[in-house]
């Protein structure tokens, strides 16, 4: 006994010391921060500027809180991850200061949606239409997403050892089916849509015909787009860029790259970085995107006000990147009542979610609509709810690869009677009327109950496709032939009607302030919601995140089985999702 109180106090008193420490140490980091922060000064350019893009890490719309950027940036250089946003203000930054002579382009592994590479490139395309300044692009290795990117430099350079690896794009569901199998739980489904694959991973070990037709639409049209302009910017045909991707040319040869015109030239990049110098001399300076963010230039102050309110994520989701729909909902009232804001672009980057939430956040557009303008820009992903919560603007704008429509509901039920079969549990109830137990995991739905649930996602079909229709002045019959839950690209969804116009954020706020009837130079643009400080990034997020991580250190290569647990348990309501995620 005394050796288990002494082991008992002495862990104990570890907890104690470690939770002291640990409270010290961001203490710490907070204090740091603000120092930083509080000291921080204008960027100032030296009169030969090379602004160096860093293509690595993640491309996202835009980060949650800036404070914590500067701190990690602080801490490791290379921990910055590139935003849309960042990309953007560093650019315009870019293009009106005289110092700035050459743009480079540093190549890395980036990890990043097709839509966002189209909107990266645009920005950068714009950049140098603007300035007319020369662009290089280098990567000890190019992979599809970096390479699009990089075909709109004067030059392409690699590593002498590099590779430039170009092999397709690719959709790689997962099922767990089988996995539910042997725990002995069955998932109950009910959906509307024959398209509507969000159910299929929990009760099939494939692909339907009807999602495996959608998937290769989609895959083979993302890569079109980046073979289009591939083929346009490198003098090189169609034959010829898919004959590199079949054969795996980008294992062969380096030289072979350089042959076919994918490169201009080999080289390590510190013989690159010393052409630039001598080009524009040997004082040039190679600042980066945190660096040019921050420079001072010369702005007009301007009352009127387009927003842009950024809603990302899955809708009440569980997870820290979760769209919560109340706090939509609220910013969305807050810049209708706001005078100042004339007109309003709501960027959605969500698969969908909650068709509750989706429900909330429809109406909270409808009446901003009524009384100033709203935009939609579709990021990524605008499908099923974050179609809903769409279909109601003035404009939606997407990028040709962005995945959107979806229209389709579904919901689940677990029964769980064959894993607390196999545990040896025995369950019993007493109810007071025969639906009581509604939902009760230990026992299979009666026919009863499942028509009850199916009439639920009926309904809230019905709903979705009329918010459509009255969205998009087409009539239910056109919607349901469209509908089904299907996925669409952006450049279809056009043809559809489904969407307006092709084209990124900057499309739709040029859009917003034409509503308007304002000059380029008469508004000035303000981003919702607002950015988390330090403090409330460590009390929201941080105590989620390290259970998590504890968590998958302990379970390895389960915790897919985990999140998915997470989502379903989480899951209230019907759902109104697009699950499915697309790479190169």
């Amino acid at each position: 006994m005394k050796q288990f109180f002494k082991m008992f106090f002495a862990s104990l008193l570890a907890l104690v010391v470690a939770s002291f420490l640990s409270i010290w140490f961001f203490i710490a980091m907070i204090t740091a921060v603000s120092s930083f922060s509080s000291s921080d000064s204008p960027s100032v350019l030296e009169d030969v500027t090379v602004f160096e893009i860093k293509l690595s890490g993640s491309l996202s719309d835009r980060s949650s809180s800036d404070e914590l950027d500067e701190l990690l940036s602080t801490f490791d250089k290379k921990s910055f991850n590139l935003t849309l946003e960042n990309l953007r203000i560093s650019l315009d930054k870019a293009a009106a200061s005289d110092e700035v002579k050459c743009l480079y382009l540093k190549c890395g592994n980036l990890s990043a949606s097709p839509a966002a590479i189209e909107e990266a490139r645009r920005l950068i395309s714009n950049f140098k239409e603007e300035t007319g300044i020369p662009v290089y692009a280098y990567a000890d290795n190019y992979n599809l997403s970096t390479y699009w990117i990089a075909t709109l430099a004067d030059k392409i350079f690699m590593n002498n050892q590099g590779i430039l690896d170009i092999h397709g794009c690719v959709a790689v569901p997962m099922f767990y089916k089988r996995a539910l199998d042997k725990l002995g739980i069955e998932m109950q489904v009910f959906k509307v849509g024959t398209f509507k694959s969000a159910v299929e991973p929990y009760i099939l070990t494939e692909m339907s015909d009807a999602n495996r037709l959608q998937m290769t639409r989609m895959v083979e049209g993302l890569w079109q787009s980046a073979e289009q302009d591939i083929v346009a910017t490198r003098n090189i045909s169609a034959e010829q860029l898919n004959k590199y991707a079949d054969e795996g040319l980008f294992f062969a040869d380096q030289q072979i790259a350089v042959e076919m015109g994918l490169i201009d030239s080999l080289l390590y990049e510190q013989d690159l970085k010393q052409m630039i110098k001598d080009e524009f001399g040997d004082d040039a300076d190679f600042v980066g995107v945190s660096y040019m963010s921050k420079v001072a230039v010369p702005t007009d102050y301007n009352s009127d006000k387009i927003a842009v309110l950024y809603a990302s994520g899955d809708i009440d989701g569980s997870s820290e990147d979760s769209m919560d729909s109340e706090k939509i909902v609220k910013e969305l009232n807050k810049l209708a009542n706001n005078d100042k804001v004339k007109a309003v672009v709501l960027r959605v980057n969500s698969p969908g979610g909650s068709a509750f939430g989706s429900e909330q956040m429809w109406y909270a557009a409808k009446q901003l609509k009524e009384v100033k303008p709203l935009i939609v820009s579709m990021g990524a992903y605008a499908a099923s709810g974050g179609y809903y919560m769409s279909c109601v603007a003035d404009t939606i704008v997407a990028e040709n690869t962005t995945l959107t429509g979806s229209i389709g509901i579904f919901g689940m039920m677990p029964n769980i009677e064959g894993l607390t079969d196999k545990l040896g549990l025995d369950i019993d109830v007493v109810k007071s009327h025969q639906l009581s137990d509604f939902g009760n995991s230990f026992r299979p739905m009666s026919q009863h109950e499942k028509n009850i649930m199916q009439s639920y996602v009926n309904r809230g079909y019905d709903l979705f496709v009329k918010r459509c229709s009255d969205g998009r002045n087409m009539s239910e019959e056109k919607i349901r032939k469209i509908a089904e839950g299907r996925v669409w690209l952006g450049k279809d969804a056009v043809e559809l009607g489904l969407v307006d116009v092709i084209g990124g954020l900057d499309k739709a706020i040029e859009i917003a302030a034409e509503k308007v009837d304002l000059d380029e130079d008469s508004y000035s643009v303000a981003y919702y919601p607002k950015k988390k400080t330090l403090m409330e990034v460590f009390t929201d997020d941080f105590m989620n995140n390290i259970s998590m991580r504890v968590l998958k250190n302990k379970l390895g290569g389960d915790a897919e089985l985990l999140n998915q647990y997470l989502y379903l348990k989480n899951m209230s309501g019907i759902q109104a999702i697009m699950p499915y995620k697309i790479e190169f």
